[in-house]
């Protein structure tokens, strides 16, 4: 074996869930009810409320029209309307989705995304969507263009989308998976060398199999941009890694036509980004699930029991500071995997176009910022505590996130847990909630302003 190429084997449950990212699996769910289809979620008979019932109702009405001839302008004047930047584009040619037919390495499948959206192309089919929305966590659509008429027809998805996402590998209930898998020449996956479920703590070696990476990451290797080759007749597969390795790679004419996209790019910085965000995302929806369905499971034993009782059980206690710990943990990096070997950068415009709504403190910092040198941001503290998906968390974990959050960035958590976190960068990260979150802890803006006093005498 030549020492530039890795051989992966693995003894992994395949049969489970295929390698998806964002995405429907073909086969419609035969289990039993979910438990998420009982109070207080009843996601089924829950009318969701999201950016992609708006776009319905304005298409339906006529107040938004999308008259483009092809489908890759009618794409385009889409990510424009929902405000995600096109530059966000990631491509992955392994056949792990809704749409595996019409994907392959020649046309793999576009995905493109901003906090609240995740949309999913391939050409000449239906889009595949996904929202987040505030009861429901996340909800699922397609969208059929006629690309006769240009008219639109919406269909919202549930037992399809829930046999990928809402499995053992999203805590079976919805949500997202960012895998990487060993793809073949024609993009099937080889199950028998396993696959990596990815965020922003794996390694970069285990990420972007079946995917196209563009951008630079110096002495770092992937397994992005490479076909994998089945061995020992089906008991692992090899992939040559250094083949795949971009060499300041921005394109991707030796791959596809770059032209029959919006974009010829699929950024690295985008999908570092991606990852994180999904992780996140993830996280956020379990902690609404879970706390939501404590606090009804314990006004409901109350009730039954006619006990008067002022706040919450012991056990519902325990539920809200665990899935606060949860959220916390990966909300401040704690488990990040440090970028060595130079770090990654690109020339795509994601980077900037990303950064386009950030929230921006007094002093020009954001949560926003990139690093890339070790890590992706500069400060440590999630860009998604703006989002739909934190905003909405039940009022207990949220006070509680809250409470632990100002521990940390006020010096009185002093574990070792955060110990990465200097007081410098624990300053800055409270300097820009205080001046750009909404409802900020009101001790957080004393704090902050008797550092600022201190630090001027």
């Amino acid at each position: 074996m030549k020492p530039d190429k890795i051989r992966l084997f693995g003894n992994y449950r395949t049969s489970a869930l295929l390698p998806t990212l964002l995405t429907m699996c073909v086969a419609p769910a035969m289990l039993a009810i979910d438990d998420f289809e009982f109070p207080p979620i009843s996601y089924s008979d829950t009318s969701p409320n999201d950016r992609i019932t708006q776009l319905q109702s304005d298409t339906k009405t006529g107040k938004l029209k999308f008259t483009q001839k092809t489908e890759k302008d009618f794409v385009g004047a889409l990510l424009k309307e929902l405000n995600i930047p096109a530059s966000s584009q990631s491509l992955v040619f392994s056949k792990t989705s809704l749409q595996t037919s019409a994907i392959n390495p020649g046309q793999p499948r576009a995905i493109y995304f901003n906090e609240e959206i995740y949309l999913g192309w391939t050409r000449n089919r239906d889009l595949e969507l996904m929202a987040s929305e505030p009861k429901l966590g996340i909800t699922f659509y397609l969208i059929h263009r006629d690309p006769k008429s240009s008219k639109l027809s919406y269909e919202q998805h549930t037992d399809e989308c829930f046999s990928c996402h809402a499995a053992g590998r999203t805590g079976g209930r919805p949500g997202m998976v960012v895998r990487s898998v060993l793809a073949d020449a024609k993009g099937f996956p080889i199950f028998s060398a396993g696959s990596y479920t990815t965020d922003q703590s794996s390694p970069i070696a285990q990420r972007w199999g079946g995917w196209y990476v563009t951008g630079q990451h110096g002495e770092l290797r992937h397994m992005g941009n490479a076909i994998a080759i089945e061995v020992d007749k089906g008991n692992g597969a090899e992939i040559d890694r250094e083949a795949g390795a971009n060499k300041d790679m921005e394109e991707l004419e030796e791959f596809i036509d770059p032209t029959d996209y919006l974009v010829p790019s699929s950024d690295i910085v985008a999908l570092m980004v991606l990852e994180h965000q999904v992780g996140m995302h993830n996280r956020l929806i379990e902690g609404n699930y879970v706390v939501r369905k404590a606090v009804y499971r314990d006004k409901e034993i109350s009730r039954e029991l006619g006990e008067k009782r002022k706040g919450f059980s012991d056990t519902t206690r325990r539920i809200i500071d665990h899935q606060a710990e949860r959220i916390l943990n990966y909300l401040l990096f704690a488990n990040e995997v440090r970028l060595d070997g130079g770090g990654i950068d690109s020339d795509a415009t994601f980077a900037e176009d990303f950064q386009h709504n950030a929230k921006v403190s007094k002093d020009g910092r954001s949560l926003k910022d990139f690093q890339l040198l070790t890590r992706i941001f500069k400060y440590r503290c999630s860009y998604m505590i703006y989002s739909t998906a934190f905003e909405s968390l039940p009022k207990p974990l949220k006070n509680k996130v809250y409470q632990r959050l100002g521990a940390v960035l006020l010096g009185k958590d002093t574990s070792n847990e955060y110990a990465y976190l200097k007081d410098s960068e624990r300053e800055r990260i409270l300097n820009i909630l205080v001046e750009t979150l909404p409802d900020v802890p009101a001790n957080w803006k004393s704090a902050g302003k008797a550092k600022q006093v201190t630090a001027a005498k």
